[in-house]
């Protein structure tokens, strides 16, 4: 099995990294690199990646690994730990922090379960390994000697400009044609091995780099294949799909407290035409504000609770489906409340926020693209209507 390695360390940032930080330790490296994230947003939405400077302040702190197991030098840590940094990142820069929520989750599935063989090849480097992938089986994987040959096209990988490797999940194929039933595999391919394309083009999270990738023909040996049951780290790593409605309300509740971070700091000097009062002396934005920052303290409250129940089940090899559910329908209410808060933020901000230089325009564009995705859809509503009407009540 591969050495246990430390996250590599920039210059600027050196000699402030233990091998498993604490929980605070975990959140004074976000706010040390956030001022360095919000300056660099509009930088990475130009270059429809992210851009370098925040790319090494992300590696520089570990931050890839917020969640990998710590057998490869990843911090593991607890879920509540992983909200509470996540919507620090997300506050600076939604881009930054959906690309580091994406690396680090794929980089941890590669972690826990390749085989010792292909982590001592893929985790061989001064640093972790940073991997995009989608959850999306589009692959097709034919079993040949030694391996797979390996094709298919994926969308939406988010932070695949700076990626290393990619998590092809595929279907085995017999002779060409998919298993019955149907069978799944995930596979590490290497990025010289993969055709990324440059179509993302979008409304928002333009930072995120999430083109659209393909691999033709490839061929992938045994030692790359991501093994069931997983064999490193704790339970998140084993079993991620629990954990993962956490990082998109996360995302979405640090975009929300920006937007009214920057809708506080207009109110003193922002006036309507030819009204003398600022928005901060008028009564009706004073009530909404204080509705909308409830609102977003309750999202808040709700997801770290729920998120420490589910943690709870976990650290003590409870039954998860209840306190999963739960929190997958919470998350989707955050990420929905999100959207309304970032929404509220910049129709009070007015005419002023329409400009590209507003930061407000752009958590705005974020909050919407980030509320699309599929983790955080109605589904999560009825599968936890379903869990209440099994249990005669709230469970």
């Amino acid at each position: 099995m591969a050495s246990k390695h430390l996250p590599h360390t920039e210059p600027a940032l050196a000699g402030v990294l233990a091998p498993i930080p604490t929980r605070d330790e975990i959140l004074a490296r976000v706010a040390r690199i956030a001022p360095i994230l919000d300056r660099t947003a509009s930088e990475s939405e130009h270059e429809r990646t992210l851009c370098a400077e925040a790319l090494a302040a992300l590696h520089a702190t570990g931050l890839f690994g917020l969640w990998a197991p710590t057998e490869v030098g990843g911090y593991d840590a607890d879920l509540v730990t992983q909200v509470d940094a996540l919507i620090e990142v997300a506050r600076a820069d939604m881009s930054a922090c959906w690309t580091m929520m994406i690396g680090t989750t794929v980089t941890g599935v590669m972690a826990a379960g390749l085989p010792d063989e292909g982590l001592d090849e893929v985790f061989s480097g001064e640093r972790l390994p940073i991997a995009a992938g989608s959850l999306k089986p589009s692959g097709r994987a034919e079993p040949v000697t030694g391996g797979y040959r390996v094709s298919g096209k994926w969308g939406f990988g988010s932070g695949i400009h700076h990626a290393s490797w990619i998590v092809a999940n595929c279907l085995l194929t017999e002779d060409g044609e998919p298993r019955q039933p149907a069978e799944g595999i995930s596979l590490a391919v290497p990025i010289a091995e993969v055709e990324v394309e440059d179509d993302w083009r979008v409304a928002g999270l333009c930072g995120t780099g999430s083109s659209s990738y393909s691999v033709t023909d490839v061929f992938v040996p045994q030692r790359r294949a991501i093994q069931a049951p997983r064999k490193r780290g704790s339970f998140q790593n084993a079993n991620p799909g629990p954990r993962l409605p956490i990082e998109h309300a996360a995302v979405s509740l640090g975009g929300a407290r920006r937007a009214l971070d920057e809708v506080v700091r207009l109110a003193g000097s922002k006036r309507r035409l030819m009204d003398p009062a600022t928005l901060a002396h008028k009564e009706s934005f004073q009530l909404e504000l204080g509705a909308l920052e409830a609102r977003w303290r309750t999202c808040v409250a709700g997801v770290r609770e729920s998120a420490g129940e589910l943690w709870q089940a976990i650290e003590a090899a409870r039954p998860i489906e209840g306190p999963a559910t739960r929190l997958k329908a919470i998350c989707a209410h955050a990420v929905e409340e999100s959207l309304a808060i970032g929404g509220r933020a910049f129709r009070q901000a007015g005419a002023s926020a329409v400009h590209e230089t507003d930061v407000l325009q752009r958590v705005y564009r974020d909050l919407a693209i980030a509320a699309q995705h599929a983790m955080v859809s109605d589904a999560a509503y009825a599968d936890f209507g379903k869990v209440l009407l099994a249990e005669g009540g709230a469970p």
